[in-house]
């Protein structure tokens, strides 16, 4: 009962910032979404930072499985990307709100910048296996802005579906390679 409490919690609570934003949301935003008392809520996560901590180990968890696997041709490239890209999508408010999650998670602070260096590496593994040659460094800052940030420009851009927001940014991170 506990561990079902907690997931709705989180599962709320992601749904909220999402929607509305980390300022939008505070603690008692997400009681009175699930009608559970502040007690209630702070017996499983004492402060937001908890839950946003809770939220980034399930971002995290999801990309470490997807960076443990090797980017292969350009179609298993494109796979790789499309999986960040829904992860990324999944979590959007990590990104819309980056300066404000970097502020108030120490866990996001700490291990962000270590999933960034390991999406750098496969990536670059991924243009060796091309045997391209050239500046590696700044096409996988391009990609990365695409990857983290791109989506931020389209959901501002208006009502787009995540289907069609994702198939645009994949679209664009392919152009890249053509």
């Amino acid at each position: 009962m506990a561990q079902k409490t907690k997931e709705r919690i989180l599962t709320a609570a992601l749904n909220l910032f999402n929607e509305k934003g980390l300022s939008q949301v505070p603690t008692r935003a997400i009681t009175l979404h699930l009608d559970i008392s502040q007690g209630h809520l702070t017996y499983y996560f004492a402060k937001r930072a908890d839950i946003m901590d809770a939220l980034f180990e399930y971002y995290k968890n999801q990309m470490v499985v997807i960076l443990a696997k090797p980017a292969g041709d350009k179609y298993v490239f494109r796979a790789w990307m499309a999986a960040i890209l829904e992860v990324n999508y999944t979590f959007r408010f990590l990104f819309l709100d980056f300066a404000q999650v970097m502020r108030e998670s120490p866990l996001f602070k700490k291990d962000y910048l270590r999933l960034r260096r390991v999406r750098k590496q496969k990536f670059m593994e991924f243009m060796d296996s091309l045997a391209l040659k050239g500046d590696f460094d700044q096409i996988y800052q391009q990609v990365e802005l695409i990857l983290e940030f791109g989506m931020m420009y389209g959901l501002l851009e208006g009502k787009m579906s995540r289907k069609r927001l994702v198939e645009k940014l994949l679209e664009d991170l392919m152009l890249m390679f053509e």
